[in-house]
């Protein structure tokens, strides 16, 4: 019945030894995920984009000046007539000029624009914390598994250590005559339980392992140790009630939900953008007014090319009278984007609001579930013992023992899971109250 724990430690061996070792801790993992997950890449490509968005809107407000030179030849060719030859001539010309011209007034679309740009660039950055955020808090709720996983397969380790001493005792006895051989076959059924039990938690940490390098985008057949002393430092000091009081007004977290939500601020430009857009469908109903100026030179060849100066300039109104509904189409539907904005960002705010109760409740759930799988380690440890030294006298079965040591390993188990909820909680609520700045 060893075989099993040996070639599972053999695995082990050869897969410790195969692959170089690196520690990652989680602030590592997240300086990693930050700069190479594609979502983040994609977002702040976003960012730029809107930036020069901006600047595009800016130049609408500024004169277009162009500059132009020509140099040409050309030739007539006529025929004989009876009062003259046949013959050709030729001209030269050479020119240059330079032209400006200005809008100065476009029915305000020039100005709903600069603002549109404005607002989508800033939205674009909130965007780009929100997917920050976002991927921080998947990867912590995957470090923390991976962390997770490997206590639960050291309590495994433990009980497996335990069922093989116990088996080692009963068949002991039983050669002496001391238990029956049912025991000892019932023992091994159960060693054997406990066997697949740790393999089945070591697939689950390597697994997580796995999962882990896949969401950093690193290479999953490189061997990583996953420690931070940070993390057991926190797990080792759960600081339930001073948390408790810090977020006892629920009201105020809100307010403060609602400045920091970076998704929140984003709805509320997204808003601004579609008022922007609004303003700028309206214009097409405005009349605009443009000017424009210009000066040349113009000659037959360079050396006269000055001879001949030109100037102008010009100032243009034009009034839209008909577009084949093309602008009030535009308008109308620029007016139910508006509205649509203003009802997505009235769900916003519902949605930090729900996401602000779930986050303080997974909380105080996680912290009461600490609290009793502590108790219940405390109570199922005394029950084995006791379950134990009762067998040992042979006032209780070998049944009521395994009972007692099953319940003492899920109660470990659970303490475990307890910890890592309440840790996976805190950052959960730290993305709901939206301070978390990365």
């Amino acid at each position: 019945m060893t075989k099993i724990p040996l070639i599972l430690l053999f695995s082990t061996l050869l897969v410790v030894t195969a692959f170089s070792q690196e520690k990652l801790t989680l602030k590592q993992s997240l300086d990693i995920a930050l700069e190479k997950n594609i979502d983040v890449i994609r977002s702040k490509n976003t960012v730029q984009s809107q930036d020069a968005n901006v600047t595009a809107a800016y130049g609408n407000f500024l004169p277009s000046l162009n500059a132009s030179a020509n140099m040409g030849r050309s030739a007539t060719y006529y025929p004989a007539t009876f009062f003259s030859p046949a013959g050709s001539s030729a001209n030269n010309s050479v020119g240059a000029s330079l032209n400006a011209s200005v809008t100065l007034f476009d029915g305000f679309r020039n100005t709903s624009t600069f603002s549109k740009a404005g607002a989508a660039s800033n939205a674009a950055r909130y965007d780009f914390e929100k997917k920050k955020q976002d991927i921080v808090l998947a990867v912590q709720q995957a470090y923390l598994t991976v962390l997770r996983n490997e206590q639960l397969v050291k309590v495994n380790e433990d009980n497996l250590k335990s069922s093989q001493q116990q088996l080692s005792r009963i068949s002991e006895s039983n050669k002496v005559g001391a238990v029956a051989k049912a025991d000892v076959y019932r023992q091994q059924v159960q060693t054997a339980n406990d066997e697949l039990s740790l393999i089945s938690a070591q697939s689950n940490f390597d697994n997580s392992k796995l999962d882990l390098l896949y969401l950093l985008s690193l290479d999953v057949t490189k061997g990583y140790v996953f420690e931070d002393s940070t993390v057991s430092v926190e797990v080792d000091n759960l600081k339930f009630d001073s948390l408790q009081s810090e977020n006892s007004d629920y009201d105020k977290l809100v307010g403060e939900a609602l400045q920091a939500r970076p998704d929140y601020q984003s709805s509320i430009l997204a808003k601004s953008v579609a008022q922007s857009n609004l303003t700028i469908a309206r214009a097409g109903h405005l009349p605009s007014l443009s000017a424009s100026a210009g000066y040349g030179y113009s000659g037959t060849d360079f050396s006269n090319v000055s001879d001949t100066r030109t100037w102008n300039w010009r100032l243009s109104l034009s009034i839209p009278l008909f577009s084949g509904f093309q602008v009030s189409t535009l308008v109308q539907t620029s007016q139910l984007d508006l509205e649509l904005a203003d009802q997505s960002l009235e769900q916003t705010k519902r949605k930090v609001a729900k996401d602000l109760r779930t986050a303080l409740l997974f909380l105080e759930t996680a912290r009461k579930r600490y609290d009793v799988a502590k108790q219940s380690v405390v109570s199922a440890e005394e029950d084995r013992r006791i379950a134990q030294e009762r067998y040992n006298l042979g006032s209780n079965t070998l049944l009521d023992l395994l009972v007692a040591t099953s319940n003492f390993t899920k109660a470990q188990s659970d303490k475990v899971n307890a910890v890592y909820d309440y840790l996976y909680a805190k950052q959960q609520f730290k993305v709901a109250i939206g301070k978390e700045k990365y």
